[in-house]
C-alpha cells in the first residue's frame, strides 16, 4: 500500500515532536486509530528513535561503564597465566583514584565488587574459560590424538617393583627429591578421534625423546597383531602438543613423508588434545590404579599387562558418543581408509635420512633408489646444482625433489628393453633437446649483446672497437729515481747492439716490399735470430741496390 510506505518514510525523517501529527493525519485519512496505525509502521520498517539521555552511561550510582572496564582491566592485565585474577577490587579502585580514574569516597569497595559481578567483570569471569567449540572427525584412522605424560605417581624402583611417590615427599616445594629418580615412566597415549579407540605403551627414561616418539608411534599404527584388538593404521591428520620431542625434525619429516598433515593450534591450548587428555585420565583411573595390589618389576611386564588391558577396555567398554564398543567401531572403517604403515627398512630411513641430496646430472636428470628421475620441468634447474629427495611412500615411485624451498613431484622415468630410458631420442627419427634454463638464457643474451643477431665467421666481440692494447702503460704514474747511479765504462769495441732477426725482416721489408722466401731462409741461415745494427744497415743498402749481401771472404785473414 503507498500510504503506508509515504507514512513510514515520514516517520523515519521526523523531528523531534513531529511523530504524533504525522500519525493523526493518517488516523483521519484511514479512519484507523494511532496505535494501530504505529503498528502498521513497525511491521513496515519504521525504527522510533529515541533522545539521547544526558547521562548515558552514568549508572544510577554515579559510576560510568567506562570506569568499571577499568577496573576490570587493571585485574584482567595483572592476572597470572594459571592461578588467574590476583589482584583485589580494593587494590584496583586505589590505583584507581590514584590515577584521577575515580574521585576519592566516590563509591565503595563492596558496590564495585557488586556491579562488577551484575556485568560479568569480576574475577570468576576473567577467570572463567572461553567457550569451546566441538569437533568431528568422519571415519576411523582420519585423525588420531598423541599425547604423552610423565607418570609423577609411578616409578620402577629397583627390586622392589613400582613404586609410589609420597606426595608429601615429591611436590614443587622438594624439587631435590625429583632428582633423585634418574627414570621415570613415560606413558604415551593415542586415540582414534572417531572411534575413541586406545592404545597405551610405557617408555622408562629420563624423559621425552624423538627416539620414544618414533617407536611409539610405529608400534601404535603398525598394531598389536591380536585378533581381539585389530586397531592399526596411519591417519590423516594427528593432533599433538608442541613438545619438543613431538617438534623435531626428524618426526616432522617422518610425519610429511607419510602424507600425515599436522593442524595448527592456538598456542597454550590443551582443550584441542582433550580426547587424549581423558584417555590419560581413563588409564589412570582403570588400570594403573591397581599398579600398587600387583606391582610390575620390568617395563616389558608392565607393557604386556597395559595390551591385556587395552583389548578389555576397548573390546568390552561401551562410548557413551556412538553407543559401541571402541573395536566395534573403529571396524566400520572402509579398505580405502585403513593406510597400513610401511616396512620397518622403509621407516628407518624415513626416520634416519628423511631429506637424501643428489646432484643433477648433465640431462638434468637425477637417480634415486635404482630409478631415474627427470627435472627439466624444474624452474631453474640445470646440472651440477644439488636438490634434496623426500621419500613418499604412499606416491609408490613418485618422489618429492626439493629445490630452492619449493617440492615438486616427480614420476620416474620407464626404462624400455635394452636398458635405454624411454625420453631418449631415437636415432635416425628424433631429435630432442633440454628446455633452456636461466644460464643458457643468459649466454644467449650475451652472445647477442657482443655479436649482434647475424654474427659471422672471424667476427670479433663488440664489432672490434674495443681498446684493450697500448695504453695499459699510461696508467702507471712516472716514478722519480731518487739517486743518480754510477755510468759503467766500457771499452768500444766490447758494445755491440743487437737487434732481433724479426726486427730487421721488418725494416727490410719497409726498404724493398715483400721478401722473398729464398731470401728469408738465407737471411736466417746467415745471421740466426738476431742480427748486429750496423751490420743489418749494410745489408739492406745491399739488397736495396741489387749487390750481395754477403761480405767477401778475407783470405789473408783465413790463411792466418
Amino acid at each position: 500500500m503507498e500510504w503506508v510506505r509515504e507514512m513510514v518514510e515520514k516517520l523515519n525523517n521526523a523531528q523531534h515532536g513531529e511523530a504524533g501529527q504525522i500519525m493523526r493525519f493518517y488516523s483521519n485519512l484511514t479512519g484507523k486509530s494511532v496505535a494501530t496505525l504505529y503498528r502498521i509502521a513497525h511491521q513496515h520498517g519504521y525504527i522510533k528513535q529515541r533522545k539521547k539521555r544526558s547521562d548515558k552511561g552514568i549508572l544510577k550510582s554515579g559510576v560510568s561503564e567506562y570506569q568499571l572496564h577499568y577496573i576490570s582491566t587493571l585485574l584482567q592485565t595483572t592476572a597470572r597465566q594459571v592461578k588467574g585474577v590476583i589482584m583485589t577490587v580494593e587494590k584496583a579502585l586505589e590505583i584507581a583514584i590514584d590515577n584521577g580514574i575515580f574521585q576519592p569516597g566516590q563509591i565503595s569497595v563492596s558496590r564495585l565488587q557488586d556491579l562488577l559481578r551484575e556485568r560479568g567483570l569480576n574475577k570468576e569471569a576473567l577467570d572463567a574459560a572461553s567457550p569451546s567449540i566441538n569437533m568431528r572427525s568422519e571415519h576411523p584412522n582420519q585423525v588420531h590424538i598423541f599425547d604423552a605424560s610423565i607418570c609423577i605417581q609411578y616409578y620402577l624402583k629397583k627390586g622392589k617393583g613400582l613404586a609410589i611417590l609420597d606426595e608429601r615427599d615429591f611436590r614443587e616445594k622438594k624439587p631435590q627429591n625429583f632428582a633423585k629418580i634418574k627414570h621415570r615412566l613415560i606413558r604415551m597415549v593415542l586415540v582414534d578421534h572417531f572411534s575413541g579407540a586406545l592404545f597405551v605403551k610405557y617408555y622408562l627414561a629420563a624423559g621425552e625423546s624423538s627416539a620414544i616418539t618414533y617407536d611409539f608411534l610405529c608400534t601404535a599404527w603398525r598394531g598389536l597383531g591380536l585378533e581381539k584388538f585389530p586397531f592399526r593404521g596411519v591417519p590423516k591428520f594427528l593432533l599433538m602438543d608442541a613438545g619438543s620431542a613431538n617438534i623435531a625434525k626428524s618426526i616432522l619429516a617422518m610425519l610429511k613423508a607419510l602424507e600425515i598433515e599436522i593442524p595448527k593450534n592456538m598456542p597454550h591450548n590443551p582443550r584441542r588434545q582433550g580426547a587424549a587428555e581423558v584417555a590419560q585420565n581413563i588409564v589412570e583411573r582403570c588400570f594403573e590404579c591397581t599398579l600398587h595390589l600387583e606391582p610390575a618389576y620390568e617395563i616389558s611386564e608392565l607393557n604386556e599387562w597395559v595390551q591385556d588391558w587395552l583389548v578389555a577396555f576397548n573390546g568390552t567398554k561401551v562410548f557413551t558418543r556412538h553407543k559401541m564398543t571402541r573395536i566395534q567401531c573403529w571396524l566400520q572403517i572402509q579398505p580405502d581408509q585403513l593406510r597400513e604403515l610401511p616396512s620397518q627398512k622403509v621407516m628407518q630411513e624415513l626416520f634416519a635420512y628423511p631429506l637424501v641430496e643428489r646432484t643433477v646430472q648433465q640431462d638434468n636428470s637425477i637417480s634415486f633408489k635404482s630409478d631415474f628421475y627427470s627435472l627439466k620441468h624444474v624452474p631453474g634447474i640445470r646440472p651440477k646444482l644439488k636438490v634434496h629427495v623426500r621419500r613418499r611412500p604412499y606416491l609408490k615411485s613418485e618422489i618429492a625433489v626439493i629445490f630452492e624451498e619449493k617440492e615438486y613431484l616427480v614420476q620416474p622415468v620407464e626404462i624400455l628393453p635394452g636398458g635405454f630410458r624411454a625420453d631418449a631420442a631415437l636415432i635416425g627419427q628424433e631429435y630432442k633437446s633440454q628446455p633452456e634454463n636461466a644460464t643458457q638464457k643468459a649466454r644467449k643474451i650475451n652472445e647477442n649483446l657482443a655479436f649482434g643477431e647475424d654474427r659471422k665467421k672471424g667476427d670479433l666481440p663488440f664489432g672490434g672497437t674495443l681498446i684493450v692494447h697500448g695504453h695499459q702503460a699510461d696508467k702507471v704514474k712516472a716514478i722519480p729515481i731518487p739517486k743518480i747511479g754510477s755510468p759503467l765504462e766500457l771499452k768500444h769495441e766490447m758494445v755491440s747492439q743487437q737487434i732481433s732477426i724479426t726486427e730487421f725482416f721488418k725494416k727490410l721489408k719497409a726498404a724493398i716490399g715483400p721478401i722473398k722466401p729464398d731470401l728469408n731462409k738465407a737471411l736466417r741461415a746467415e745471421f740466426g735470430t738476431s742480427i748486429e745494427v750496423s751490420t743489418a744497415e749494410e745489408v739492406i743498402a745491399a739488397i736495396s741496390a741489387g749487390e750481395s749481401w754477403r761480405k767477401p771472404i778475407d783470405l789473408d785473414r783465413q790463411a792466418l
